[in-house]
């Protein structure tokens, strides 16, 4: 069995992070079918090459409900990796989002998601992100002051790192857009 070197600890100091800690993930995610990659991406560390896609597939842009959005990393216990865990809401119940719903539901997605100037992205050559019992919920409020929305909980697990990035491509991520296809 080959042997895996083990990350070692450095120094995190407070004077080496000068950049703003925002919280939230802000409103847009890009998802994308893992069979719709030409290749399967390589990660070295914490970071995953930017994705290439087969010819007419690519991502699909979600505006989702601002500051509704983030992304929790939780360890499994020594040695057994971590759980990754997106969470996100459409402000919306509509057929659309309902069509997406049931496409989150069956399909092998992974997800991209701007996090202060980077991106973060949920993707395992391995795993499949899994939506687990109730991890898609749609609620069109009961009164006028509620909210209409569609909320999700997408998780990925075992994994190496509990947040992973991946680099834009030269043309931004809506260079990568899928031709738009509706189905049922």
């Amino acid at each position: 069995m080959p042997q895996v070197a083990c990350p070692t600890l450095q120094h995190c100091l407070k004077e080496n992070d000068c950049l703003e800690n925002l919280a939230g993930l802000g409103n847009v995610a890009y998802a994308f079918i893992k069979s719709d990659l030409s290749a399967p991406l390589t990660r070295t560390g914490t970071k995953y090459s930017t994705p290439a896609f087969k010819d007419g597939k690519g991502l699909y842009k979600f505006e989702l409900q601002d500051q509704m959005q983030g992304i929790v990393g939780e360890s499994l216990k020594k040695r057994q990796g971590f759980k990754q865990t997106f969470e996100g809401a459409f402000e919306a119940v509509n057929e659309i989002i309902s069509k997406t719903a049931r496409a989150l539901n069956n399909l092998d997605v992974c997800f991209i998601v701007p996090d202060n100037g980077k991106f973060q992205i949920m993707y395992d050559p391995y795993h499949d992100v899994k939506f687990e019992d109730g991890g898609i919920k749609t609620d069109t409020g009961k009164a006028s002051s509620d909210d209409r929305q569609t909320t999700f909980t997408a998780t990925l697990e075992p994994v190496i790192y509990p947040n992973f990035w991946v680099d834009a491509p030269a043309g931004g991520w809506e260079s990568l857009l899928a031709e738009d296809s509706s189905s049922d």
